[in-house]
């Protein structure tokens, strides 16, 4: 078990591992120290710090140690007394008095129960965020921004406070934004978490806001008196040593136990009050610069790892090695006497005053219990050959709060001790369950009269809203069936539209069908009527040419035939060719084939040529040209 691989919580974010080997990549903007481990001026650091710890300006703080730091409203007097409190009348250097986080071993702590309880605030990136971390711890810078803290809007919710401080290179800034850069710390959000304040949590006294029975239930055999580690349970001891490491940081007095160690605890053991961590870190890292008496440094890991984070860090910063420790069993079984053993599918955690519990690995079957009731005398009588197996009893009730715990405790009757260890565990379930009621029916009752008038006037609302919505609904409705209307309407008008379209393109067509039969019938009369004339021309002509040819001594020869009305071609239109026919009586006819005489013969008119061309002055052709389209004039 000790030499297994430890698991790491979920919710690591870019820590500030600059310098190791933990393969987490360095952001191209974080610079560390380029001083190495060899440099003799490591060695050389001072931390006397004479001239504040022997400076007069700063004993002002010695004769007003109740004043706050912070009131004295001057940022470089606050330095200087800051740094007069950190030397004054202490013989140990400041690097011995630094606090730095340690590394919790998840894997051997969650098989003992603790992991699970920081779970269940969302604290488990408490336990190992600074595993990957470097060594070096940049202390004159973590000392310079303790020296110089502000508090910033202190008067506005803890989630918008900022604790701002200066270093050599600029301001480095603590804030609920700029932990969850370095992992991701209370996951649950803002408004899940409860904030009390500065006064109220690091109070050393209970005040109103403390749960019922605080102290009784933290340390149940707390005698009197000053409170002590050893007065803590089990669970709250191993929660105590890490809470004064890791969430609420001090110094000194590591054996005793304040009430703000109670409350933190409190809230781990029982999660009430839902307590942030990083408002506990906040709050303590202000007190303890705000404290005169307070001389150490919390959390120097993590305001070393935001000074390099936010760029905040010189070239050459001088450092101090701190190697990352671990809590795990070897630690508590050397340092606080508590031991974990294993066997039979549960560990059992035990410490040197005899306290213990028990924790059953999962996956293990249940554990039967059994109610045996056994009188005084085999009690006391010892067993003699195979023993009996062991008594058994009921399992005490496990209270859902310290206000039952602490009415489980009050509800004691003087008799009770001498009740048996059975009786006892009965009378306590049954006092647990009548405390769980009347803690039900208080906390129904005062929240029927915190929130019962504004629970009615919320629902009044709700009845509000919803008649306005119905009436809503009622509009849309209404809307949406006057747009189907609207739609069936232009759907109609469509329709008729595309009836007259269709209409007005038949009337067209029939239209255009009576116009086009109109006009072939007009171009078939004009056509026929032209033929006629032609075919009368062609009589006028022939009957010329028959007397010109008669009186020229020509042989009769009969023009082409008459036309055939019926086998015409159909016409079209004005621009449909017609055949080449005289357009009218003078102008030019179709010649007539000119027939040569045989070989030998003389022509007819061979003896009037000379003749002919002397009376007309031009040489005599007897037959026209035989191109068809050339035009003559009579």
């Amino acid at each position: 078990m000790a030499g297994s691989k430890r698991q790491k919580t979920t919710g690591q974010a870019s820590s500030s591992g600059i310098g190791s080997s933990s393969g987490l990549i360095p952001k191209k903007w974080e610079q560390i120290s380029s001083v190495e481990e060899n440099d003799p001026r490591l060695y050389r650091q001072d931390w006397e710090w004479a001239k504040f710890r022997d400076g007069q300006s700063a004993r002002v703080w010695d004769t007003e140690k109740n004043k706050q730091l912070s009131q004295y409203q001057d940022r470089k007097l606050e330095a200087k007394l800051w740094k007069w409190k950190m030397v004054n009348n202490v013989n140990t250097p400041v690097p011995t008095r630094v606090i730095c986080e340690r590394v919790v071993n998840v894997e051997e702590f969650r098989n003992i129960g603790i992991v699970q309880m920081l779970e269940r605030l969302r604290w488990e990136s408490v336990l190992d965020w600074c595993e990957d971390n470097t060594s070096w711890i940049y202390l004159s810078e973590v000392c310079e921004c303790l020296s110089t803290l502000k508090l910033v809007n202190k008067n506005e919710s803890p989630s918008q406070w900022k604790l701002v401080g200066k270093t050599t290179r600029g301001s480095m800034t603590m804030s609920f934004e700029t932990m969850n850069r370095i992992a991701r710390f209370d996951t649950l959000g803002v408004q899940a978490y409860d904030y009390p304040s500065i006064e109220n949590f690091l109070d050393n006294h209970l005040n109103i806001n403390d749960a019922e029975q605080l102290i009784d239930v933290i340390l149940p055999t707390h005698p009197g008196g000053d409170m002590k580690r050893k007065h803590i349970s089990l669970e709250g001891k191993i929660l105590q040593g890490i809470s004064v490491e890791n969430i609420l940081a001090r110094f000194g007095d590591r054996g005793g136990v304040r009430v703000s160690d109670c409350r933190v605890v409190h809230a781990l053991l029982y999660g009430t009050p839902t307590l942030s961590w990083r408002h506990v870190v906040m709050m303590n890292t202000w007190a303890t610069r705000e404290s005169s008496q307070r001389r150490f440094i919390p959390y120097a890991r993590l305001i070393s790892a935001m000074i390099v984070q936010q760029n905040c860090l010189p070239p050459e910063s001088l450092w101090v090695s701190k190697p990352v420790e671990e809590f795990n069993l070897a630690y508590m079984r050397k340092n606080w006497k508590i031991e974990v053993k294993f066997s039979g599918n549960k560990y059992t955690v035990t410490d040197d005053l005899g306290n213990k519990y028990e924790v059953r690995t999962a996956g293990a079957p249940p554990v039967v219990e059994e109610d045996v009731e056994m009188s005084e005398e085999e009690e006391e009588a010892e067993p003699s050959g195979a023993q009996r197996p062991r008594q058994r009893y009921m399992r005490p009730h496990r209270e859902i709060n310290a206000e039952v715990a602490g009415f489980v405790t009050r509800r004691r009757v003087p008799s009770y001790k001498n009740f048996d260890r059975g009786q006892q565990e009965i009378y306590d379930n049954v006092s647990a369950c009548i405390g769980e009621g009347r803690e039900y029916s208080q906390r129904r009752e005062a929240w029927e009269g915190s929130h019962g008038s504004s629970m009615l006037e919320y629902w009044e609302a709700q009845g509000t809203q919803r008649e306005r919505m119905n009436k809503f609904m009622e509009e849309q409705e209404l809307f949406q069936a006057m747009q189907r209307s609207q739609m069936e309407q232009l759907a109609k008008m469509q329709e008729d539209e595309a009836a007259r379209r269709r209409a007005w393109e038949e009337a067209e067509a029939a239209r255009r069908q009576q116009e086009e039969e109109s006009n072939r019938r007009r171009w078939s009369a004009m056509y026929v009527s032209q033929q006629m004339a032609i075919n009368n021309a062609k009589v006028l002509h022939d009957q010329e040419r028959h007397h010109r040819d008669y009186q020229a001594g020509l042989p009769y020869a009969e023009h082409s035939g008459w036309t055939n009305y019926s086998e015409l071609p159909y016409p079209q239109g004005p621009s449909d060719p017609t055949p080449h026919w005289p357009e009218a009586v003078g102008s030019s006819f179709i010649p007539i084939p000119y027939q040569p005489p045989p070989q030998g013969e003389q022509r007819p008119l061979d003896n009037y040529r000379e003749m002919f061309e002397a009376l007309t002055g031009y040489p005599y052709q007897p037959n026209p040209p035989m191109d068809p389209n050339e035009r003559y004039q009579r």
